[in-house]
């Protein structure tokens, strides 16, 4: 990376051209000490960084999904004097950021998770309440539709969504403590359901979905 940053988010996109397959990884925002609009990507193959189109908002501790449209997001976070409800996408082919509508609460320290039928932005913290809300933003409406909230709220939180795109995890986060409560919402039917708590509890942490072939 260009600069040393805390607090940024990553999103790895495989692409073709011809009859190659290129893979790059994106990351955005984040903080040296100052909250950056930057973008930049990491082509997998030729070890290269490369500088590209800043965001139209700085920010931190933000959303980052690659969408169903091809389209990289960025949602919400902190601009280091309050919490955002702004997002944007980015069109990799144009080198493009467009604003897209805002979210209805503006959050920071949230996840995002892309599935087929839009974006999700859960929980967070609004700079006085831990949250449960959770908004899907419609791409063909260009509007954010507030669904079924987490029965926990909590912020610096782990999501991922399953294979065949059913289900939403939330895994542990921060709600003045942190947790290890762990939740699966059911896509089809709009439900949370409390699941097998973790062993331990964390916050600010990661996690990753992977297919395991057992031949």
């Amino acid at each position: 990376m260009s600069k040393c940053r805390s607090s940024l988010q990553a999103v790895c996109v495989e692409s073709k051209d011809w009859c190659l397959i290129l893979v790059n990884v994106y990351i955005c925002g984040g903080s040296d000490g100052h909250i950056a609009r930057s973008l930049e990507s990491l082509n997998l193959v030729t070890n290269q960084w490369k500088s590209l189109e800043r965001m139209k908002y700085k920010r931190e501790e933000h959303g980052f999904t690659l969408g169903p449209d091809g389209k990289l997001y960025a949602i919400a976070g902190f601009s280091g004097k309050h919490c955002l409800g702004t997002a944007e996408r980015y069109d990799i082919q144009k080198n493009r950021w467009e604003e897209i509508t805002p979210l209805k609460t503006p959050r920071r320290s949230l996840s995002a998770v892309a599935l087929p039928d839009g974006i999700y932005a859960l929980g967070g913290y609004d700079g006085e309440n831990y949250l449960s809300s959770v908004e899907k933003f419609d791409i063909e409406k260009n509007e954010w539709i507030m669904i079924q909230p987490l029965n926990y709220a909590r912020c610096t939180m782990a999501c991922v969504s399953s294979l065949d795109c059913n289900s939403i995890y939330v895994l542990g986060g921060y709600n003045g403590q942190p947790l290890n409560i762990v939740e699966k919402f059911d896509t089809l039917h709009n439900k949370w359901q409390v699941i097998t708590p973790m062993k331990y509890k964390r916050f600010m942490h990661s996690a990753v979905v992977v297919s395991i072939n057992s031949n």
